[in-house]
């Protein structure tokens, strides 16, 4: 499910970007989407940008807390927590090694590296329990 989340965002986020309204930092998306011939990509590298992030975070909540998925409200908010560190510090990473080359430098320059990477990171988490609970 998270998979899905983080590309039908990166999806939203590709359309945005190239909306005059936007906010600047959106905006400034648009240097990184338009490099790729389709928007399925881009999308495709957020979703396992997610995972990768996520599994980890899952593992430690399981080892310290004894729960991988969150069932209650609790487990939701522990896991958010365990998951902000791990998408600021992955988010970090991503823009100090250029894992998607210097596309995403304007973003950074812009909206600046960890805070976003851990918010996207809650986001799918977040979107993610709410669609299994209605599922």
């Amino acid at each position: 499910m998270n998979f899905f989340v983080g590309f039908i965002s990166d999806l939203v986020l590709n359309i945005l970007s190239r909306i005059k309204y936007s906010p600047p930092s959106i905006r400034s998306l648009y240097t990184y989407f338009k490099h790729y011939d389709s928007a399925i990509l881009p999308a495709i590298n957020a979703g396992i940008t997610v995972i990768s992030v996520l599994i980890p975070v899952m593992i430690v909540s399981y080892i310290i807390f004894g729960f991988a998925t969150p069932v209650n409200k609790k487990q939701l908010l522990l896991l958010i927590l365990l998951s902000i560190p791990f998408g600021y510090v992955a988010d970090v990473i991503i823009y100090k090694y250029h894992i998607f080359g210097n596309k995403l430098d304007p973003f950074y320059e812009i909206a600046g590296a960890g805070f976003w990477g851990a918010m996207s990171l809650i986001f799918s988490i977040i979107v993610s329990w709410q669609l299994l609970k209605i599922a």
